[in-house]
């Protein structure tokens, strides 16, 4: 079973330097699982003991999330995977988020990682994606004030969308290309907010764009939870239908409201009956560490128990 946990639970502590990799270890042991998907957090540092650990099959690594390991000297105001954009107005960024996925890739390959999961970027709407999800979270939806943002976002994104895709396609021939010839699959993932790349149909429009042997689906619970609550997707069984042939892998965490990354135990997205759809995939936990480690431990069991 290709079940495994993100480093990000402990990111906090990773990031301020309170724990090691051999502590991180020991919480694997106890968490009773030696699969990770390496986050955005891992210091490059660290790369030569998660080697070691890799060798001595004290750990697999299932995949990596881009940027890994971590982009040091992060401009202020940016973080972890969207320190740099492929999609940025900016040239030196999108060159930097080139080079560095290129460097995440490399890195998969040595450590047998099978997929590296990647933030494709975004499309410049009105209102912003930003100002949309702090409308909801304040006023819900469903109003017709909701309507027209909504529809403004749609509106805006779709004039823009053709500049933008241009920018990431200009990046993605690089990155494919570099993939291919390492053999390491890339994993498009479901975004959060509705002016990121892809949304539902732009997965296909990109698979078919590149009609490439390492280019797969990534499908993350919690965003996609998101999209249709928010009522641009009618239901997580409308990726796996569409997507089945290309379905690598999944983020697991669950949402409250429209808030997300908590224990599969905790919240609003019923595994039991999604999980038994597409079998066969990674699966990775991707929980923050706002949820206690005891609900952590419990969701772990959980998925373990519907995965059986």
């Amino acid at each position: 079973m290709n079940l495994g946990i993100s480093t990000i639970y402990f990111s906090k502590d990773i990031i301020n330097r309170k724990i090691s990799w051999d502590v991180l270890i020991d919480n694997l042991k106890n968490l009773e699982i030696n699969c990770v998907e390496l986050n955005t957090d891992i210091p490059v540092d660290w790369m030569k003991y998660i080697y070691k650990s890799v060798k001595n099959k004290e750990v697999k690594v299932l995949s990596l999330h881009n940027f890994c390991p971590a982009v040091e000297n992060i401009p202020k105001g940016k973080f972890g995977f969207n320190v740099y954009s492929l999609t940025s107005d900016d040239e030196n960024e999108r060159n930097l988020a080139l080079e560095y996925t290129l460097r995440t890739i490399s890195y998969a390959l040595e450590l047998n990682a099978e997929v590296v999961v990647l933030h494709l970027g975004e499309i410049k709407t009105e209102p912003s994606a930003e100002e949309f999800y702090k409308f909801v979270l304040n006023f819900g939806i469903g109003s017709k004030l909701y309507i027209h943002y909504k529809n403004s976002l749609i509106k805006t994104r779709q004039i823009n969308k053709q500049k933008y895709f241009d920018l990431l396609y200009f990046s993605l021939d690089k990155i494919i290309k570099y993939a291919e010839d390492n053999d390491v699959k890339l994993g498009i993932e479901t975004r959060f907010y509705p002016n990121e790349i892809p949304n539902f149909l732009e997965i296909k429009e990109i698979i078919d764009h590149y009609k490439s042997k390492i280019l797969f689906y990534w499908h993350d619970f919690g965003h996609a939870e998101v999209q249709t609550k928010l009522g641009f997707i009618e239901t997580h069984k409308k990726y796996f239908e569409e997507y089945s042939d290309k379905l690598i892998g999944y983020h697991i965490h669950n949402l409250i409201g429209y808030k997300d990354h908590f224990s599969p135990i905790n919240g609003e997205i019923k595994f039991e009956e999604l999980l038994s759809y597409k079998k066969d995939k990674i699966y990775i936990l991707e929980v923050h560490s706002k949820e206690n480690f005891e609900n952590f431990k419990n969701g772990i069991k959980f998925i373990k128990n519907i995965l059986k």
